[in-house]
């Protein structure tokens, strides 16, 4: 029965009986609810949804029966975030010596360390917390504050904590237990210890520092205190290494109960992580039990790692904390099989695997952890070796295979083609009797009796056989096709006749053919056969060449039979029993054969002749064999040149500088010829026949006119008097300016101005009103650089003057002037904002200075960020009244812009919204717990209930209070409004209650 059925059932019969019969009938009830209590206390005081996920994963998911296995419990939880135990907490504080900046390269841990406890007390709520305070280093030096809900009070304690002194861990947290042994009933009492350094202070009992200090730790935990831990290491320190953090993460409630911070910074976040997550759980003394399933065992060690430690208790794993949080836990181990023989698709725990634990509102909860299958297989079989890994085509040799984890009833293929006689020796060693295959690689393959297999090269391999080589003899020419039959031949054999290769064309294993290759002599050669996997077979003197028929070369005609002296023309011969690499030669002279066109064609280049004349012309093959044609060839007497003339020269002047080409016309010039301008040679750039060439102007000394000559090798030449005019030079022309840029700038110069114009030189100078420029840059003749000097105060416009070496100048008059620049405003970005402040408005404009000063309604205010003369950024200040106010730029030149910022009047809050009540009705006498759930709920809040005002019991949030209803106004049963009013005085919408 539900509580509102009940309420209901109770009211109705009230009304029905008489006083009499109410007394029966209240006896009656009271006698049934104590029966229906017990049934439904359960769900009457749960929490309305569960916040707890439980799952359970195994990596890998398939292992063999002698490999290892890891299984990971992820337990999830997810509070509600209105629902806050109240808890007391005790901040332990590390003040030893260590924390001195002193001991931390000028880094003050002490006071980062006070500053970040203080703002962990600002952001507890102490209208449900409570805070109390050990500070701790040597025994006799650790001090304590009580539990307190004064913040002044904590955070003066705080600020008065001096560093000094040694580290005694377990004796602060012994303290720290003291300080909760009289913690409020409903609260959850919780430590949070921050520390720097190693536990150096062990007790009589407990010499060891570090163990003393985890004692304690544990002893805190078993007496149901939460353990938050906080390792405040040095920047250089590695998480993973570090003594302190490793201590601290094992004396931590949990996993996600422990905290680091590398150096000071983020200190203070830590602190306020963990206020979030003060009073508010997923779930309370958690019990996880996971039972693994006796086809495995735990492997020893390998939950070490876990935070808490698991209790091990024969096949079950056991861990118990006191809280969960917004977080997910991890707890790992790993597994193995019992049985090596045993495999299949496994489950790794039992049904009896679940999580207990009590949720926020006090219920004991539990669930089954659902188990994952593991999938358990032998080992595969391996192999290390063959013993031996090559065998004859033919088959039937017994090979030894040896590796691991050989089954009985496993095959073994070569090639696929199964091996007999297969033997078993022991898991590490088979033998077979292999099967016959195909010359070459092949696989081994081993197949146990649950088709897993390895596999192995092997080779099949013989020398080549040669039965008949047909023919065995040919011309020593090459050429000839020779077949080879026999066997084992491989494709891509190779075959080479005394080292030299053939070209091979493969059929079959039993026969290929190859084109036999030149020979270098006559007579037998070796035949040397190479199959590609290294079988070979060597044939001496397996073939022969045959010794060739010797015939005299002869010549019948020549293209052309006579020529000039100097030779260089070419001539064809026709003849017989040419060879190539003969040798021609006309008279005693070698000629070039430049083609050989076939055994009776040849071209050749005539050599020059020491005299004209008719000589004879020989050919000599390489075997030394000649043939002569006797008289065949005539050198002719070279003809008398006649003297070179000279026509014209185009162009005919240039620059002194020379560098031009010029073409030369006339007569008789000659290849070798040399052309001089007055005394100077020039190159002849080509020539292009006997009567023109090009000629490259030398340079001149002087200008005017010179005598053009050009003289032939054999020294006959031509003059032009006064044929080329070398021109003067004309003078440099005058500078100008096209541009000033900037043209404008201060007085006090500096500024760099870029100059641009024409024929301008280098070591050109500028003057400004009649002061030299400095800092002159030269790019080229169309622009400088230079510095601006300065006006001496002056402000106004000045001629510029651009001066170069020659003396040459040019004015630009007012060309440039000196004046403060004044800024202006464009935007202001955002315009308005709330009275407080703290948004950062950006202002856009020109000529703002970076050392400009801003106000706000007279206010100056810091200068967040100069971006550049025309953008600044500045953080608006708080103000008192709503409004428009000026904002005022000014220069240290004293010029100022100004524009204006508006700040906006707060929105009004809007009146409180009742939506539900928990109870509608209660007894006259009151104490009934109400919950009401709207909106615009604010801190300080009244409730009126039939006119009597009620602070709320419990404040959860804007959208939820709870209220403990007053006695009946005038002590009469009847309805009554109930009201929200917030402190602004709005009120909410009406609901009714009735007091019965």
């Amino acid at each position: 029965m539900k509580r509102d059925s009940f309420n209901k059932f109770i009211s109705k019969e009230m009304n029905m009986l008489s006083l009499s019969r109410v007394l029966r009938v209240v006896l009656s009830l009271i006698l049934i609810f104590s029966l229906l209590v017990p049934i439904l206390g359960g769900q009457v005081n749960a929490a309305p949804a569960d916040y707890v996920k439980v799952t359970k994963t195994v990596n890998p998911s398939t292992i063999t029966t002698e490999e290892e296995a890891e299984v990971s419990l992820r337990i999830q939880g997810t509070p509600p975030v209105d629902v806050v135990k109240p808890n007391d907490v005790i901040l332990i504080i590390d003040k030893s010596g260590s924390m001195l900046p002193g001991n931390n390269n000028g880094e003050d841990k002490m006071k980062a360390a006070k500053e970040a406890a203080k703002g962990f007390v600002d952001l507890m709520d102490m209208s449900k917390h409570r805070v109390g305070i050990v500070d701790f280093s040597s025994e006799s030096m650790t001090g304590t504050l009580p539990l307190t809900t004064d913040t002044t009070v904590v955070k003066n304690y705080i600020n008065g904590i001096q560093a000094n002194g040694s580290t005694a861990t377990g004796y602060s947290i012994d303290k720290a237990i003291e300080l909760l042994a009289d913690h409020r009933t409903d609260a959850q009492p919780v430590i949070v210890i921050m520390t720097d350094g190693d536990a150096t202070v062990g007790s009589d009992q407990v010499p060891d520092a570090y163990q003393y200090a985890i004692n304690k730790a544990e002893e805190a935990k078993n007496a149901g205190i939460v353990f938050y831990t906080i390792a405040l290491l040095k920047a250089s320190d590695n998480p993973a290494t570090s003594g302190p953090n490793i201590l601290l993460k094992e004396m931590a409630t949990t996993s996600s109960h422990h905290h680091f911070v590398l150096g000071s910074n983020g200190l203070e976040q830590i602190y306020a992580a963990i206020v979030q997550e003060i009073g508010i759980a997923s779930a309370y003394d958690i019990v996880v039990t996971d039972e693994v399933s006796p086809d495995f065992e735990i492997v020893p060690g390998s939950y070490d790692h876990n935070i808490p430690k698991p209790t091990i208790q024969g096949n079950k794993l056991i861990w118990s904390f006191l809280e969960l949080k917004n977080s997910e836990l991890v707890f790992s181990y790993k597994i193995r099989p019992v049985n090596n023989q045993k495999t299949g698709n496994l489950p790794v725990s039992t049904s009896s695997s679940t999580v207990t634990y009590k949720d926020y509102a006090g219920a004991n909860r539990s669930k089954v952890i659902y188990s994952p299958y593991i999938t358990v297989k032998h080992p595969a079989p391996i192999i290390t070796s063959i013993e031996k890994d090559y065998g004859h085509p033919a088959g039937g040799e017994v090979v030894t295979i040896t590796g691991d984890k050989f089954r009985p009833g496993l095959s073994v293929k070569f090639g696929g083609a199964p091996a007999t006689n297969v033997q078993l020796i022991s898991p590490q060693e088979i033998t077979v009797v292999t099967p016959a295959r195909a010359q070459g690689p092949v696989t081994v393959v081993v197949t146990n009796d649950d088709a897993q297999s390895a596999s192995a090269p092997f080779v099949y391999k013989t020398d080549p056989i040669v039965n008949e080589i047909k023919p065995s003899h040919g011309p020593l020419i090459g050429g000839d096709l020779v077949t080879f039959n026999g066997n084992y031949f491989i494709r891509g054999i190779k075959v080479s006749f005394n080292g030299v290769p053939a070209a091979v064309n493969f059929d079959n294993p039993t026969s290929f053919y190859v084109y036999a290759p030149a020979g270098s002599q006559a007579g037998p050669v070796d035949l040397l056969l190479e199959n590609p996997d290294g079988t070979q077979l060597l044939i001496p003197s397996g073939y022969t060449y045959d010794e060739p028929p010797k015939m005299n070369p002869e010549i019948i005609k020549l293209s052309s039979n006579s020529g000039p002296q100097a030779g260089g023309n070419f001539v064809s011969i026709d003849g017989k029993n040419f060879v190539k690499g003969l040798k021609i030669f006309f008279g005693d002279t070698e000629g070039t054969v430049t083609s050989f066109y076939s055994s009776t064609r040849i071209e050749v280049r005539v050599p020059p002749a020491s005299n004209y004349g008719t000589v004879d012309v020989t050919v000599e093959n390489p075997d030394g064999l000649t043939g002569t044609a006797a008289q065949a060839y005539t050198y002719l007497a070279p003809l008398p040149l006649p003297a070179p003339t000279i026509t014209k020269i185009s162009p005919n002047q240039g620059p002194m500088s020379g560098g031009g080409y010029a073409a030369v016309d006339g007569t008789g010039f000659q290849t070798g010829a040399r052309v001089y301008l007055g005394e100077k040679e020039a190159t002849v750039n080509r020539l292009y026949s006997e009567y023109r060439m090009e000629i490259r102007i030398p340079a001149a000394d002087v200008h005017g006119a010179v005598d053009l000559r050009v003289v032939n090798p054999d020294e006959k030449e031509a003059v032009a008097p006064q044929a080329y005019t070398y021109l003067a030079p004309p003078p440099p022309p005058a500078p100008s300016i096209t541009s000033i840029n900037p043209n404008v700038g201060v007085p006090a110069g500096g500024n760099v101005v870029t100059i641009v114009g024409t024929n301008i030189q280098q070591g050109a100078t500028v003057t400004f009103g009649g002061v030299l420029a400095t800092d002159t840059v030269y790019f080229d003749t169309r622009k400088i650089t230079v510095k601006v000097p300065s006006s001496s105060g002056y402000e106004g416009p000045v001629d510029v003057i651009l001066t170069n070496p020659d003396d040459q100048s040019t004015l630009v008059q007012s060309g440039y002037t000196y004046s403060e620049p004044i800024p202006t405003i464009t935007k202001i970005n955002p315009n308005n904002g709330p009275l407080s402040g703290g948004g950062f408005v950006t202002i856009d404009g020109t000529n703002f200075d970076r050392n400009l000063i801003i106000t706000v309604n007279g206010q100056v205010v810091p200068l967040s960020t100069y971006f550049h003369s025309g953008r600044i950024e500045f953080k608006v200040p708080a103000s008192n009244n709503a409004g428009t106010v000026d904002v005022v730029v000014t220069n240290p030149s004293g010029h100022l812009a100004q524009t204006t910022y508006t700040y906006n009047a707060p929105p009004e809050a809007p009146a409180p919204v009742i939506t539900k009540i928990s109870l509608t009705n209660g007894p006259v006498s009151g104490g009934k717990y109400v919950t009401i759930d709207g909106t615009g709920f604010n801190p300080g809040m009244n409730i009126s209930i039939g006119g009597v005002l009620v602070s709320p019991s419990r404040y959860y949030s804007s959208i939820r209070v709870e209220f403990r209803t007053p006695p009946a106004p005038g002590g009469t049963a009847g309805n009554v409004e109930i009201k929200v009013i917030n402190p602004d005085g709005k009120e909410s919408n009406a609901v009714l209650y009735e007091y019965r």
